[in-house]
């Protein structure tokens, strides 16, 4: 009897797990028990002093029964692969009779236990308007063909899941008697790995077809997905489909097959397409996941020569300036496939072999062709994110959601990725071909699009955390990110790991002129995130309180500790801060967390005394000085119309950092409650700075940074409790520390020695 609707919508399919489990256990106890027989059981009998035809007789049996044992091992794995195939397998299709159900409720139906539609008017009059429902009301006949379109639309989900729990069916009835090693009326060791390769391989043929430009049926389509996706976790299942369409070429040409009906050829059906991309990528994620198989290297090797091949794929040739023949590298069609699926997904080897390997295409200094990516037009934007032109930047922004890996991949103490990606990379992938397209002759340029995975492994590599992620509490730094992070900013400014350098007096900073430029815009926001992070340091480089001094001091010695700090000059420090602050949401972010981190540390050790919170008030003045001095070269006009009309309410983080509101450091209720209080005092501030530059009074004072500072300290006296006297003389410090701070921004940015 077939399973129902109402079977399937009730079905707790968590109990096939509890099974598949419960045979692994007894799986392991097969083992131990073999293991027990030959250590013990044959070891005694296999000794000199038994002889003669009885110890023979008992040596063949023996062996037959050591291989039983390895049998029931096999056989009781592989029954539980078969329960978490099954379990895989029902769990998917019950949710695709799930989403069927939910789709037909969204459209305006009700069901009822055996998943028949009928029209909920009340529904449709709320969703669709009183003439749309009263049209229906009228037209029953029209009313009944919606009707019947969504109850068939479940019948075909519940068919689905049906045929699924027959074929499984099938898979329990396997002879557990057809011994692999002959043995008479023994166990099948191959039982589950049978299932599961038969699976890959009937879900490769509906791959397989797509790839050849044939156009399987509806329930083939949705029935590969479902297997693929369902199983995407299991490495047999995986490597058998990848070596089944063909290994990597095959799967490139699969991936561009569907690339090409979802979003060209075939637009209706494109959730169909892109679910079974999605899958292909999770199965290259399992199968690639353990680099010491044959497998793994097998694929490396075929990669190599396919990633540098040339494919059809349609969106190609469809951007502006391509022609409709435009052909991609096999790399490129693989990144595009890799971020389908989550980076984690990956397993770290096979994240660092592929940007080596695609790193060694390009690298001039490794024998390779730095124009191997370039194609005619521009992918930046929407309409071509499923597409990476880019296969380096493209796989960097996969390996960003690994942050040990970013890491580790980064770490200038042990490779030059970050120098080679950061200054000796040619970016300008974007070809023209017929002409220089601007004043340094070259017929490339950079997408708008550059250096977005740059950016985001950067982010990860420097905090350990995902890009994007919450802020947490203030803290230091591992030495491998604090290294990354210090050349870094050097590399921006300098085009060195050593920043300036004693013996290279030519070097000129340009970290700010290089982050202004469009070829920079992707890789900003996420570098402003990372620099939040570093705030501690920050405030103690522009203070002179860091171990390097306001100078820097490249000395690894100085990153060397678990809470490592960076040891950049002020200098470069302040112009990779002004750089990102182009977008200039990210300077408020940077504004934002360093005001935070002075209140906390106002907070430090019971607030220390008058002495104390002096010389803190000195630290942050000049620090404040710092960063509004910053603001001289930022209009930041927007920002002061939002305070004027949001002056009651809390401005920081819902209406000025906006989606970086999310980045901000978590801080201690005494410095919440008093962070909100300057910040429309300190926005004319900054404003105030381009003024007072512009009439080159850029020694005078700001009155504007007086009234933001002492608002600033009253507002964490009230809730801190400290005494007036105590807070005035921090706050005297901090006025007089200010123009100081701004002076050193000046020198900076406009200073290019």
């Amino acid at each position: 009897m077939a399973i129902s609707y109402d079977d399937i919508i009730h079905a707790d399919f968590s109990v096939l797990e509890t099974a598949a489990k419960s045979w692994e256990g007894m799986g392991k106890r097969f083992g131990t028990l073999g293991g027990h027989y030959r250590d013990h059981v044959r070891a005694a009998v296999d000794a000199d002093s038994w002889q003669g035809a009885s110890a023979k007789v008992f040596g063949q049996w023996g062996r037959k029964t050591a291989a039983e044992y390895d049998e029931a091992k096999g056989e009781a794995n592989g029954v539980a692969a078969l329960f978490r195939l099954a379990h895989a397998t029902l769990e998917a299709h019950k949710k695709a009779v799930e989403k069927a159900r939910d789709d037909a409720k969204d459209a305006g139906m009700d069901v009822d236990s055996r998943g028949h539609c009928t029209m909920n008017l009340d529904k449709i009059e709320a969703k669709r308007g009183k003439a749309v429902a009263d049209h229906y009301r009228e037209d029953k006949k029209d009313r009944g063909k919606v009707e019947e379109g969504w109850t068939d639309a479940i019948r075909q989900a519940v068919k689905d899941a049906q045929a699924a729990d027959a074929s499984m069916k099938q898979a329990f009835m396997t002879d557990s008697k057809e011994s692999k090693n002959g043995l008479p009326s023994g166990f099948n060791g191959t039982i589950g790995d049978d299932a599961i390769k038969k699976s890959a391989v009937r879900a490769a043929k509906t791959y397989k077809d797509l790839q050849d430009g044939d156009t399987p049926s509806p329930e083939k389509l949705r029935e590969a997905a479902l297997l693929a996706r369902g199983l995407g976790d299991d490495p047999d299942f995986s490597r058998t489909l990848i070596n089944s369409v063909g290994g990597p070429e095959g799967l490139i040409k699969t991936h561009n097959r569907l690339d090409d009906l979802a979003y060209t050829d075939d637009k209706d059906h494109k959730k169909i397409y892109t679910s079974l991309d999605q899958a292909l990528a999770k199965n290259l994620a399992s199968a690639t996941k353990n680099p010491d198989t044959a497998f793994y290297k097998k694929f490396q090797a075929e990669m190599r020569q396919a990633g540098v091949g040339r494919y059809d794929l349609k969106v190609a040739g469809s951007v502006d300036g391509a022609g409709p023949g435009q052909k991609v590298r096999g790399y490129q069609s693989l990144v595009s496939l890799m971020q389908r699926a989550d980076g984690d997904d990956y397993g770290k080897q096979f994240l660092v072999d592929t940007a080596d390997a695609i790193r060694s295409v390009e690298d001039k200094s490794r024998g390779g062709n730095q124009d191997a990516w370039d194609l005619s037009g521009d992918f930046h934007g929407k309409k071509y994110a499923h597409f990476t032109d880019d296969p380096y930047d493209g796989l960097l922004k996969v390996m960003s959601d690994r942050p040990e890996v970013s890491s580790e991949y980064l770490d200038p103490a042990e490779n030059d990725n970050l120098e080679y990606l950061l200054h000796d990379r040619d970016w300008k992938n974007v070809d023209f071909g017929d002409g220089p397209v601007g004043g340094d002759g070259d017929p490339d340029k950079e997408s708008r699009g550059a250096r977005e995975g740059l950016g985001l492994v950067i982010e990860a590599g420097t905090t350990g955390r995902d890009p994007g992620s919450p802020g947490v509490e203030f803290g230091r730094h591992t030495p491998v990110q604090a290294r990354i992070m210090h050349d870094t900013i050097n590399l921006l400014d300098y085009g060195h790991p050593d920043g300036k350098g004693e013996a290279e007096e030519g070097r000129i900073g340009q970290a700010d002129k290089r982050l202004e430029e469009e070829g920079y815009a992707k890789m900003r926001t996420p570098l402003a995130r990372a620099l939040t992070s570093y705030v501690p340091d920050i405030v103690d480089t522009i203070s002179g309180d860091s171990l390097g001094g306001k100078p820097g001091d490249p000395d690894p010695l100085l990153l060397g500790n678990e809470d490592s700090q960076i040891q950049n000059s002020r200098s470069s420090l302040l112009r990779a801060m002004r750089g990102v602050s182009e977008d200039k949401d990210n300077y408020i972010l940077l504004h934002e967390t360093s005001g935070r981190y002075m209140l906390e540390q106002l907070e430090a050790e019971g607030h220390g005394g008058k002495t104390a919170l002096e010389n803190r008030g000195a630290k942050i003045g000049e620090t404040f000085g710092a960063i509004n001095g910053i603001a001289s070269d930022i209009d930041l006009s927007e920002y002061d119309d939002k305070a004027g009309k949001n002056s009651d309410k809390r401005v920081y983080g819902y209406h000025l950092v906006g989606s970086l509101a999310n980045s901000l450091p978590v801080v201690g209720d005494v410095a919440q409650r008093s962070v909100d209080s300057y910040w429309n005092e300190w926005l004319k501030a900054a404003d105030n700075e381009a003024v007072l530059e512009t009439r080159e009074q850029i020694s005078a004072g700001n009155d504007r940074a007086d009234k933001a500072l002492s608002d600033y300290f009253e507002a964490w006296g009230k809730a801190s409790g400290e005494s007036p006297q105590n807070v005035g003389a921090g706050e005297r410090e901090a006025g007089q520390s200010y123009v100081k701070g701004r002076q050193a921004v000046y020198e900076a940015l406009r200073v290019r020695s």
